[in-house]
Order: structure tokens, then sequence, then C-alpha cells
């Protein structure tokens, strides 16, 4: 991580001369605490350069996870790390922010895009990473926790974070100012799920659990960068919304209403509508587009298509048919309907299988696509995830329930077979009987992944999205268009 991330930072090492953050150094010269503080974290103690003392521990911090320097900058620079705190921190992000700004603007100017993408660890972070970095941006990805499923990502931040929260307590709140010190200083354009960023507490303007924290939205605001928000599914679910798409939904079979998503409407409402005023753009996807208001549809369950390997024929066996399903709750995915059509086929003495697998790592359920005839990802929500995006990648057919109108990429093209808790014996037993309809879906998978959710399709959209929502300097437009126009080739 060291090494490519030498390359991004070196541009602030370069910025603006000797001065690189003159109101920064500024406030160091004026502000006798911050100027000791400088001082004491300085290389050279003479020089007290800001940008040494600072800027570059940070950077250390963040590359290495030095723990010992972590913690001596933590208790420099305790007095000016959260801006609610003091007139002192106030003036001391004020400074930052404003010299921030500046370096943003020049990068833009010489054609530079730097993004930071996170905070939740979502397993497709990478290739999203992936797709920035297709149309030339310095793209990153941050998390501060990993789930077992995967922990593929940039920055990983979890085992530094646990130590923080073991030997100093609620000293880790600060470790999330100083880490949002390098976000500003080192991106310009950051892509966040709606339930949090940088800085904790999440929340508490409509939900006591979600939402990237006002302050921070603002000092993105203020320093010139470009936000855009995206949805995964628990951060924007609202309770009375889902349950009126119709008989199946997300909701229907919820066992604790309150504890897994947003859930509350009027709460829920508000949050997204602070989230839209500080946005840059807010994007969503699928069934997503339902529920929030004002978003733009960009196709972003993502897959790096190279990875797969499509199968090159598909079930046409008389022998048992094997179905996959891979939930993690599966009372959001309709499993207790599918086990039920299973058991009823197979009393009636039909050659069928269910194999589950939950909570397993990434690897192996990709590994499993390739041993099953067909995957089921859900029979009541109303869109497919991630995990069907993969099967179809891989040449995998699927069986999902799509939501009448729901915005998923080339509808017309999608091969997934429809099914929910009604029809899914009916549907399984007519592939028992006939294989054609599973053949047909497997081979047209991989060429609908590529076109709509690969790489090179998402790498397209965030051009058209920068170009259309980040007032760039006409030249980089100009570059983004070019940049699409060949992954779209």
């Amino acid at each position: 991580m060291q090494s490519v991330s030498s390359k991004l930072f070196r541009s602030v090492r370069s910025m603006l001369g000797g001065s690189r953050f003159p109101r920064l150094s500024e406030f160091a010269r004026k502000n006798h605490n911050f100027g000791a503080a400088v001082s004491a974290l300085s290389p050279v103690p003479q020089r007290r350069r800001v940008d040494q003392a600072i800027i570059e521990n940070v950077n250390r911090v963040a590359t290495e996870r030095d723990y010992e320097l972590l913690t001596s900058l933590l208790d420099t620079l305790r007095p000016f790390l959260n801006p609610d705190q003091s007139a002192d921190a106030r003036d001391f992000w004020d400074a930052l922010v404003a010299d921030c700004r500046a370096i943003a603007e020049d990068r833009l100017v010489r054609g530079e895009m730097n993004s930071l993408w996170g905070v939740t660890p979502i397993v497709n972070l990478s290739a999203w990473v992936a797709a920035d970095r297709a149309l030339g941006v310095n793209a990153r990805s941050l998390v501060f926790t990993t789930y077992h499923t995967s922990s593929n990502f940039d920055f990983v931040c979890s085992e530094i974070q646990a130590r923080l929260v073991a030997e100093r307590g609620g000293d880790w709140f600060l470790f999330r100012w100083l880490m949002l010190i390098w976000a500003v200083a080192n991106f310009d354009f950051f892509h966040l799920y709606n339930d949090r960023g940088i800085i904790e507490p999440a929340g508490g303007y409509g939900s006591p659990r979600f939402g990237i924290a006002v302050r921070e939205m603002e000092i993105y605001r203020r320093a010139g960068k470009r936000l855009y928000t995206y949805a995964y599914g628990a951060d924007h679910r609202t309770r009375e919304k889902n349950l009126a798409l119709g008989k199946w939904n997300f909701c229907s079979e919820c066992p604790n209403p309150g504890v897994y998503c947003v859930c509350d409407d009027a709460g829920g409402t508000a949050m997204l509508s602070v989230i839209r005023e500080y946005s840059t753009a807010v994007v969503a996807h699928g069934l997503a587009m339902k529920l929030i208001p004002g978003a733009r549809n960009v196709p972003y369950l993502t897959v790096d298509v190279q990875k797969f390997s499509p199968r090159r024929s598909w079930s046409q066996r008389d022998g048992k048919l094997v179905v996959g399903h891979f939930p993690n709750h599966g009372y959001f995915k309709g499993t207790k309907y599918l086990q039920s059509a299973i058991q009823a086929l197979q009393a009636e003495g039909h050659a069928v299988e269910l194999l589950q697998l939950s909570g397993k790592p990434h690897n192996e359920i990709l590994e499993a696509m390739q041993t099953v005839d067909v995957l089921v990802d859900q029979l009541i929500s109303g869109s497919f995830g991630l995990t069907a995006v993969e099967a179809m990648a891989s040449g995998c057919p699927v069986i999902c329930y799509l939501h009448d109108g729901v915005a998923v990429a080339d509808r017309e093209a999608c091969p997934v077979i429809e099914a929910n808790p009604d029809t899914i014996r009916e549907v399984l037993h007519q592939l028992i009987s006939d294989r054609t309809r599973l053949s047909e879906a497997g081979a047209a998978g991989p060429e609908y992944v590529r076109k709509n959710y690969s790489v090179e399709a998402l790498g397209a959209h965030l051009a058209d999205l920068y170009v259309a929502t980040a007032d760039l300097p006409r030249p980089l437009k100009a570059t983004l268009a070019e940049r699409a126009k060949a992954l779209n080739s």
C-alpha cells in the first residue's frame, strides 16, 4: 500500500512551492499552542513546516498504520481535532479547509482527480475503485471495519482502531477526525454510502444510527470537495414505503422492524433530505430508485468480469437439479418459501437438491456458483443484488423476484428467470423437466453483465456523472468523455 500511496500523495507534497498550506502556516505563527504542536511534530523543529508536521505524519498513519505516531499526533493535536470543541479548533479547521480548497482547485486545473470510496465495507467497493481508475482517477478505498466475507480494500483501519478503543477508549473518535484531515488534504471526490462517513457518531438528524455526519458534509462543501452518496440497503430502506410496493417486499418478512434498517419513514425522509442537500449527486439503482427522491440511476452492482470464467456448457443432464441459495439474512430473501418449494418437489419424487450457504467468505460463495445448476437470489425483495450479478457473470442462471418497473439495467435483455413465493415451486418444476431455459439464461448472463455491470460499464457511467455534476474544467470534461468513449468501445 505504501508504494501506491506515494504516487497519490505526491501532489500534496509538491503543491504551492514552500507554502503548501499557507493559511495553516499562518495559524501556526499566530496561535502559540498550535505553533508549539507543529514544532513538536516537525522532523526539524526549528523549521516548523506544517506540511511535514501534520500532513505527512497523517499520511504515514494512513499508509503505515504506525500506532506510536498515531498516539503522538492525537496527544499533540488533541485541542484542535474536533472543530466543535473550541474557537482554536474552529480556526484550525477554517485554515485547513481553505488550504485544501485551493489545493483541490489546482489539482483539477492540472487534470488530476483523486477519489476516496468508503467507508462501509461492502464487498464490491474494490470494483468501484477499479472503475474510477479505468478513467484515470487516483481512486482508493477506506474502511474502519471489515466483514468476514471480504477485506480487499486499500486502507483498512480496523486493527489500529480496535487497539485505540482497547487502550485509549474515546480517542478513536479523535482518530476519525485525524483521518478526515488526511482525506480532505489528499482527495477531492468522495463516494460514501448514506449510512456514515469518516466521522462518528453518524446520524442524529432523522435516524439515531444512519447518516453521514453533518459536520463532515459541511467540511467537504467548504473545502470544494464533490460528495457522491450511494445506497446499499439498510441505509435508506423505510418500512411503509417498502410495504406499499406490493404483496412481496423487503419488509414483509422482517422479524424485527426497527433493528436492521432505517425503518422509520419520517426519520428516513429527513435523513435523506439532509444528505441530498449536501451531495453533489445522490446515486441509486434498482429498487432504491423507488425509495430515494431525486436520485440518479447508476448501475453500480459492479464486478470485474476478467475475474470470472463463464461456463462453457450449462446443465443439460436429466439428473438432479442442484439449486444454490446464499443468503446472509434468509428472512429478507424469502428463504423459507424456497425451502418449502423444494421439500414439496422432493416429496413428489423430483430429483432436486438445495445447496444453502450463509456467512461464508466471498471466494467460497463464488466457488459454489460453479457447482449449482441455478442460483435463487431472492424471492421477495423485488430486485437482484451483487450475488446475482456475480452468478450471471460466471454463467450461472439466476432466479429472482423483480418488482414491476424496478430500475435494473436493460430490463428487456436481463436474463433473470423471475419467480416469487407463489410461483417458485412451479418455476423449479418446469426447470427440472426442461433445462433449455437454464442454458439460455446461463449463456446470456456474461454478456449482459459485461454490457451493464462491468468495471468498464461503471467507469463510463462515472464519467457521465462527473461531467454532468462536478463542475469540472472544460479540458478535464473532454478527457473524461474520451475515456468513457474508449471504455464503451
